[in-house]
């Protein structure tokens, strides 16, 4: 028998500190790899549950329109409404923005 139980003490028999060590290491290596293996499972079977609730919820998504393409007469529109886009992402008034060139790109 490898270990007794005296009264309310356990104790090791036939061996030295070395295996009670080697018990103690043993025993804490093999709680955690069953903890892992019992996480891994959980996250596992967790995402095959979430798969099959989201393909369920999941909708047809539709199609993006394409833009209409813009005429070269409107090219005063075009600048205003980028002016306006430019000015409004750096927090800026319209007037302290100026345009130099604008070119479309194929």
């Amino acid at each position: 028998m490898l270990f007794a139980q005296e009264g309310a003490k356990l104790t090791f028999e036939g061996g030295s500190a070395a295996v009670s060590t080697l018990i103690t290491f043993l025993l804490g290596i093999g709680i955690v790899f069953v903890g892992l293996i019992a996480l891994i499972l959980i996250v596992k079977l967790r995402g095959a549950i979430m798969s099959k609730v989201n393909a369920k919820k999941a909708a047809p998504v539709p199609e993006p329109q394409k833009a209409e393409p813009v005429q070269e007469g409107d090219r005063g529109e075009i600048i205003a409404a980028v002016s306006a886009a430019i000015a409004t992402v750096m927090g800026e008034n319209v007037g302290g923005i100026r345009i130099v060139s604008f070119k479309k790109v194929d």
